[in-house]
């Protein structure tokens, strides 16, 4: 008795192991050449024979062929067929579990007669339903092809506070209805999003063959550059329940000027020595060009003078080492010259600061820095720096020897 419970008890747990609860059952009538889909397999009823017992006239038997087709590779494929009679299964596995099928009864009804199946699986049933015309009838539940795009009108480069209108189309091109889809486009930075007219979003269903505008709304460009628009994204499911993923295939770019925009080149001075004794000086020139579409105004550069060193050119004030120039209009141009030179020897770097309004928002631009050197050098500074201490004494030398040259020759007469 110990080791027979041990045997039964064991004997139960495999069963329960080998043979799982059954997730999913139902019965139906099916007509001859019709069948029943439960997910992406088809059980086909083709010829039915029924046969009355005449001792017994609710005893009714007979024979049905039962074929089993299986959506694969976007056609149907043939798993299994068999003849069977009153009360007897057939089992097979296909690619979303097992599957059994039982014949329950039989009638002669219409032109084809009609067997009763019980039909059971352990799948996850996600569709089924009756299918008039079997399988030629019928088209598996495959992958939607969602194709996402994005249209932005008008089309054309854009400057600050400028609005654009963004349309969001999702269009399927497969063989299968997409449903639960849910469109994402993400949150775009340099730009406010407004007026959202259209919002199909979430939960849509989208049929094969089908375009559709789901999302549109606006843009205000609110700063310059230039932008690769976020790609909207999809998630959708097929008739089944299996989800998949889309993304929008193409960018859109979005080139964004400022209302005024300046763009300031320093040249390089020519020399970058100098002689505070002579006072010599370096020369350069900025080049300021307004590439926006609005006036640039109370434009302002500012030369970072140390002390020491100076600055000189038109409208420069030499004191502050600053320049103001009331406006620059779009697509013109300003080139300003400039000389530096130093009072005392040194090494000196003069960074230059440019700095522009417009509409009410202040620009500062990048720092660019000039360096010149007045420091001394053995070849040409020693050459500056102390000829004059011999010229002066040969200068006065040679005077007194001409005064007195020629106060000789006076008195000689």
């Amino acid at each position: 008795m110990k080791w027979g419970a041990k045997g039964l008890f064991f004997a139960l747990l495999i069963a329960a192991v080998m043979v799982p609860a059954a997730a999913w059952e139902k019965d139906d009538w099916i007509e001859g050449s019709d069948g029943y889909m439960i997910n992406n397999i088809i059980i086909e009823a083709g010829s039915i024979g029924v046969s009355k017992d005449e001792s017994n006239s609710s005893n009714t038997s007979g024979n049905a062929s039962i074929s089993i087709y299986e959506w694969k590779n976007d056609s149907w494929t043939r798993l299994n067929g068999t003849k069977l009679s009153l009360n007897q299964t057939m089992s097979f596995s296909a690619a979303d579990g097992n599957y059994t099928v039982r014949v329950l009864d039989f009638r002669e009804i219409g032109r084809y007669n009609e067997v009763r199946l019980e039909m059971w699986t352990n799948a996850e049933v996600t569709n089924s339903g009756y299918i008039e015309g079997g399988h030629s009838s019928a088209t598996g539940a495959g992958k939607p092809n969602l194709t996402i795009t994005k249209v932005v009108t008008p089309s054309v480069d854009m400057s600050v506070d400028d609005v654009v209108t963004v349309m969001v189309y999702v269009s399927n091109t497969g063989d299968y209805d997409a449903k639960n889809v849910t469109i994402t486009d993400p949150y775009q930075e340099g730009f406010l999003m407004s007026n959202v007219s259209v919002n199909n979003t979430i939960n849509q269903s989208i049929h094969k063959n089908t375009n559709s505008t789901y999302l549109v709304y606006q843009l205000k460009a609110v700063e310059p550059g230039e932008y690769k628009l976020q790609k909207a994204t999809a998630v959708g499911e097929n008739a089944l329940g299996t989800k998949y993923n889309y993304t929008q295939s193409d960018n859109v770019t979005l080139f964004v000027s400022d209302l005024a925009a300046l763009t300031f080149n320093t040249s390089p001075p020519r020399e970058n020595v100098v002689d505070y004794q002579t006072r010599s000086k370096i020369a350069g020139t900025i080049t300021i060009r307004n590439t926006g579409t609005m006036p640039a105004q109370y434009v302002s550069i500012d030369f970072g003078l140390p002390d020491g060193a100076t600055v000189s050119g038109k409208d420069i004030n030499g004191t502050t080492g600053s320049l103001y120039i009331d406006q620059i209009m779009p697509n013109n141009q300003k080139i300003i010259e400039y000389e530096l030179s130093a009072t005392a020897e040194g090494f000196y770097e003069v960074p230059i600061t440019y700095s522009y309004n417009y509409n009410g928002s202040n620009k500062t631009g990048l720092l660019h820095t000039v360096t010149y050197s007045a420091t001394e050098n053995a070849t040409i500074t020693t050459a500056f720096k102390y000829w004059y201490l011999v010229a002066i004494p040969v200068i006065l030398i040679a005077a007194v020897a001409f005064f007195l040259w020629k106060r000789h020759k006076e008195y000689k007469f």
